[in-house]
């Protein structure tokens, strides 16, 4: 079963941070926590699988560049 939800580690900085994004109440959620500290947060309407990998992608994008 495809769920749209994902968890992934970046490295950056020396630091790593971890991105969650699950589908919750019809939204796709993506965080990045830093030692369990939520720094950005984004919320979309959920379209399909693909818009949940999109924006995790794009979050990881910006953690990887450092423009978080």
């Amino acid at each position: 079963m495809v769920t749209g939800n994902f968890n992934t580690n970046i490295k950056y900085n020396g630091k790593i941070y971890h991105i969650q994004t699950e589908i919750i109440r019809g939204n796709i959620i993506t965080q990045v926590f830093d030692g369990g500290k939520i720094l950005i947060s984004r919320k979309n309407p959920y379209e399909d699988y693909n818009s949940s990998v999109k924006q995790h992608k794009e979050v990881e994008d910006l953690v990887k560049c450092g423009k978080f």
